[in-house]
Parts: structure tokens; sequence; C-alpha cells
């Protein structure tokens, strides 16, 4: 199981390498703009992909942003699991802290309230 999890956290990783990038733009450029360049430019219409090329990079390309999309939900979900944490441990702090106050407030009325002066710190 460790090895699939080490497995899966280097995709994120590999999508967004320089490497995969130029594949993305390759893709879009070669889908996209060159066969409107081809339809405008004759000489280059033989050069133009197939059907069946379109369809297979096509596909390849809506899976690849699928899994973008997927793994960007997935990082906004732990970023906000995160953030729900340490919200959580912000109050939990918080409240500890106002319990210290009251319990050093109880202890210096008590030290005023004795014959022996308090020590200032």
């Amino acid at each position: 199981m460790k090895k699939i999890d080490a497995l899966l956290s280097k995709i994120p990783t590999l999508l967004s390498s320089k490497l995969s990038i130029f594949i993305y733009l390759f893709l879009f450029f070669y889908l996209v703009c060159f066969p409107i360049i081809g339809t405008l430019i004759p000489t280059l219409k033989g050069l133009i992909p197939t059907d069946t090329v379109q369809l297979i990079l096509g596909n390849y390309t809506n899976v690849l942003s699928a899994l973008g999309a997927s793994i960007a939900a997935g990082a906004g979900m732990v970023t906000h699991q995160g953030i729900k944490k340490l919200h959580n441990n912000h109050e939990n702090l918080r409240n500890d802290l106002a319990e210290l106050h009251k319990k050093l407030d109880a202890l210096e009325a008590a030290s005023k309230g004795s014959d022996e002066p308090a020590d200032d710190l």
C-alpha cells in the first residue's frame, strides 16, 4: 500500500513538469491550431491529422485534463481539511490561554490577600 501511495503522490509532480506542459502545448497546437492553419493553406492539407488521430489524442487530452481536475479538487479538499484543523487548534489554544489567564488572575488575587509580598518576574 505504501508503494501505491508513493506512486500516487508523484503524479501531480509529473503532470506539472516541463515535459508534460510541453506535451500539452504540442497536442493543443497539433490538434487545434495546425488543422486551422492547414485549412487556410492548401499545401499543408496533407499534413492535417486524420480524424482517428484527433479522436485518440483528443481523448488522451480529455483524460489528462480530467485527471488534473481531480488532482486539483483533491488538493483543494486536503487544503480545506488542513485549514479546518488549523482553526480548531487555534480555538483550543485560545481557550487554553483564557483558562491560563483565569488561573493567573486567581493566583495573583490569592497572593495579594496573603501577608507575604509577591515576587515580580
